[in-house]
Parts: C-alpha cells; sequence; structure tokens
C-alpha cells in the first residue's frame, strides 16, 4: 500500500474514532497522527464543542466504578484478542472490536471508546487479569486488585480460572 493510502486509511480512522467520543490523546496514541491534525479532526467533527475538560478515568476499574460494564468492556477485549491471533494489527484489531462493541449496550448504556481501549490496555500490559468462567467458558476482565471475589459478568458464577494473556 502506497504512503498516501496508508495516510489516509489512517485519517479516515482517527476521524470515526473522534467521531466515537475517543479523547485527542488516546488518538495519537493509536494512529500516531500529529496532535494538530487530530485537533482539525476534532473541529471539523464536533464543531466549535472543546474535548471534555479534565483528566479522564486512567484505567479499567475506574471505568467500571463510573458506571462502565464490565461485561461490555470483556466483550471488548475478547473479540480484540480473537482478531489480534488472526495477525492483525493492534489497530485493525481495536478497530474491528469496536464496531462491534458499539452495535450492544447494557442497560441502555453505550460502552466508552476510551473505556475500551484501556480495557484492552490493561488486559495486555498485565494489569488485569484475563479470567475464564468454570460454568459457561466466557472469558472476561478480572481486577485482582480487590478484595472481594470475582463474579463472571456473563452468568454470575463466583470462581474463575486465570489465563495468561501474550504481551
Amino acid at each position: 500500500m502506497s504512503n498516501d493510502n496508508q495516510f489516509i486509511k489512517t485519517r479516515i480512522l482517527a476521524a470515526s474514532l473522534i467521531k466515537d467520543g475517543m479523547r485527542i490523546a488516546l488518538a495519537h496514541s493509536i494512529t500516531g497522527l500529529s496532535w494538530r491534525t487530530l485537533r482539525e479532526l476534532w473541529e471539523e467533527i464536533h464543531g466549535a464543542d472543546v474535548p471534555p475538560p479534565g483528566r479522564m478515568p486512567c484505567d479499567t476499574p475506574a471505568y467500571i466504578k463510573n458506571g462502565q460494564s464490565s461485561l461490555s468492556l470483556s466483550t471488548v477485549v475478547s473479540v480484540y484478542l480473537s482478531a489480534e491471533k488472526e495477525h492483525r494489527t493492534p489497530t485493525d484489531a481495536f478497530s474491528q472490536a469496536w464496531e462491534i462493541a458499539k452495535l450492544f449496550s447494557v442497560d441502555g448504556k453505550k460502552i466508552d471508546i476510551n473505556a475500551a481501549w484501556y480495557a484492552i490496555r490493561d488486559v495486555k500490559a498485565g494489569l488485569l487479569s484475563w479470567s475464564k468462567c468454570r460454568n459457561c467458558k466466557a472469558e472476561h476482565i478480572f481486577d485482582t486488585g480487590t478484595k472481594k471475589p470475582g463474579k463472571c459478568p456473563y452468568c454470575g458464577t463466583t470462581g474463575s480460572k486465570m489465563l495468561e494473556v501474550a504481551q
């Protein structure tokens, strides 16, 4: 693929991510586009609205405490890991996982694209454990930092087998 085609593809991806609410800092880390280009895209897409001020939660447990569904985040991570195994680039794997995540919501609440990115990052970095439910066999995120026993977000069973995730 030529450099021009790759640049266009990357710019389209960045526009899609920003349209879906991704913060500029995360869009920069995924696409590698300059901050200036991403700010210009933000203005084209959102008009005079500025990106939300202040710090966003910086890890998955913080997003879950703020109302994001561990079921939704687990599904995004699962799709990402499957796409990654198909020898896709991290960017392509995230795009595929995000497109699927946009199709569903839990209790009428849509998943936050920033939370989705952090969930993938945290599992890949080993900051969150990736578990397999003993009952329904679904794989899901598990916060080992909590003092409470974890429950499967899919079936509610307590007690899961920890899995290794390739970095």
